[in-house]
């Protein structure tokens, strides 16, 4: 049975020795250590794709934030100790023994995948409604396009299913309706039998009732009834859909030593690295040599204020939206309310309590890098878009010379027009969407998938020669071609041309594309639906 990542593990093992710590010593600092642990936790297991047992963390995170407002109220004793050991058990019993939704989604690694017949993961999904419902059949021929195995039940009977499931989907018998009592229950015990799992509680009417006892039950979302079974898989999809982070890295402006000392800490104790500088005047080659995600300033400071440094900083277009913490002891609320005004982004007043501090700068760079991804990714599929496609192939074929392999496909959907023209421009998208989808559900982490333009997609394939990558895409490419895409007098099928071309024959991102786009170009010549290898040499190209 797979395992989550060392890294995890080592995290949770962490934080359970420092939960052993605080309850031989009651010392109240390692419960502060032992609550930053916590939430760090409960962010790398949303950043990892484990939702359920991310929820599971942060309840108990919750439970132990409650209990920092007071160090008077230390050390925790008694039952509310044991709850809190027990909880935190169940958390690392799970991340040590069983297998989470994210491992057994994760996309193939490169390793001997394809010879495998590996490219291909199975994820299951359970979905609960009552028998032959139209709704659980649909979703049952959907998901399996995109590589999940969906698991159909009814409301009465007990799944087969050991290991928590990607996800679990309820269905109720009437669209718009408040849940009965009877499927409340069975949600509960499912929540029981599969903590990690993300369940999904469709046709949910607006209502807080109706919601809050979902909630109550173990839904994670409630979805309303006007929304569309295409919504359904998209935020099925999105749940394997990893996005890799790189740590988040904060600059500290301040003066005072044993200040910095304890920022470091409280960050370091987050997982958030972070580097010091005790003059302004240093700042502009710290930021272009550390490239930081924020800055943590002091107010006062030698040579000028904290405003002042920020105020040069917003001249540069470069760093206009560059998050910027001021740190000060400085209580006058019309102060701090200026600082704000003049380009700072939050205030806190010295010394800062650590969970806060933590807290805001995850917030503030989490929104920083959701400015910057909504700015590189098409807004339809998700998918990267024209530039960023680009930029991204560069850096793979620059890795990827002078030994390794990478393939790049130009993919186009065949006669877009007339699907527009006929079906409507909504239909036209949920084609592309659908396209997107496949793509997504099928390739790996490690692999570009960008929307190139209008119909038109790129891809490129990891340590991957053009003889796998043919087998992979025209799997891809046979399976879409049987997709129906329901619209208003019914469902319609689509399909797609390819063009193929690989390192080393061409070295950089422009001939590879160029290449791709060439082969492409001969693929819609041949009569569509096909994918042509660009020559590896001047032989003719190859046609599948």
């Amino acid at each position: 049975m797979a395992t989550v990542s060392h890294s995890l593990i080592a995290l949770a093992e962490t934080l359970e020795l420092r939960w052993q710590s605080y309850r031989a010593s009651g010392d109240f600092d390692h419960f502060v250590e032992f609550t930053l642990s916590l939430n760090g936790l409960t962010e790398r297991l949303g950043q990892q794709n484990l939702p359920g047992m991310a929820v599971a963390s942060q309840e108990l995170e919750n439970r132990a934030l409650a209990l920092l407002n007071e160090s008077s109220t230390h050390p925790v004793t008694g039952e509310l100790a044991d709850a809190i050991s027990q909880q935190l058990g169940v958390i690392l019993d799970l991340l040590r023994r069983h297998e989470t939704p994210a491992v057994a989604a994760k996309r193939a690694s490169d390793a001997d995948e394809d010879s495998k017949g590996h490219w291909i993961r199975q994820r299951n999904v359970l979905i609960v409604s009552r028998p032959a419902h139209p709704w659980s059949e649909a979703l049952v021929e959907q998901l399996s396009f995109y590589g999940f195995k969906a698991h159909p039940i009814s409301w009465e009977e007990t799944p087969s299913i050991e290991d928590s499931p990607l996800a679990v989907v309820c269905i109720p018998d009437h669209e718009d309706r408040i849940y009965p009592h009877s499927a409340l229950e069975t949600i509960k015990r499912l929540k029981a039998r599969y903590l990690t799992s993300y369940f999904y509680c469709l046709s949910v009417p607006s209502s807080l009732e109706a919601i809050v006892g979902l909630q109550r039950a173990g839904a994670n979302v409630c979805i309303p009834a006007e929304f569309k079974l295409s919504d359904i898989l998209s935020r099925i999809l999105d749940l394997v859909e990893s996005r890799e982070q790189e740590t988040h890295r904060v600059l500290v402006v301040e003066d005072s030593k044993t200040a910095v000392a304890h920022i470091q800490r409280a960050l370091n104790l987050h997982g958030i690295e972070s580097r010091a500088i005790h003059t302004p005047l240093d700042l502009m080659q710290a930021i272009a040599d550390y490239r930081p995600h924020a800055i943590l300033m002091d107010m006062h400071m030698p040579f000028c204020t904290g405003v002042e440094v920020t105020r040069a900083l917003r001249q540069i277009p470069e760093f206009q939206t560059l998050p910027v913490i001021y740190l000060s002891s400085e209580t006058d609320i019309a102060h701090q309310v200026e600082a704000l005004r003049l380009g700072g982004d939050q205030f806190l007043t010295k010394p800062a309590n650590p969970i806060v501090l933590a807290a805001v700068v995850k917030t503030k760079i989490e929104r920083y890098r959701e400015m910057q991804r909504s700015g590189r990714h098409d807004s339809l599929t998700g998918l990267l878009n024209h530039s960023s496609s680009k930029e991204q192939l560069e850096q793979m074929v620059r890795r990827a010379l002078p030994t390794g392999k990478l393939t790049v496909a130009m993919i186009d959907i065949d006669r877009f027009k007339s699907i527009n023209d006929n079906y409507g421009h909504p239909v036209g998208d949920q084609v592309i969407r659908s396209l997107a989808w496949l793509l997504r559900g099928r390739l790996r982490n490690t692999d570009l998938i960008g929307r190139y333009g209008g119909e038109e997609f790129i891809v490129a394939l990891n340590g991957t020669d053009s003889d796998q990558a043919l087998r992979l895409l025209n799997r891809i490419r046979n399976d879409f071609s049987e997709l129906p895409h329901a619209h208003a007098r019914g469902s319609l099928r689509a399909s797609f041309s390819c063009g193929i071309a690989s390192v080393p024959a061409h070295v950089t991102g422009s001939t590879l594309i160029e290449a791709a786009d060439t082969a492409l170009l001969q693929a819609k010549r041949e009569g569509r639906n096909r994918i042509i290898v660009a020559p590896m040499t001047q032989d003719f190209p190859l046609i599948a």
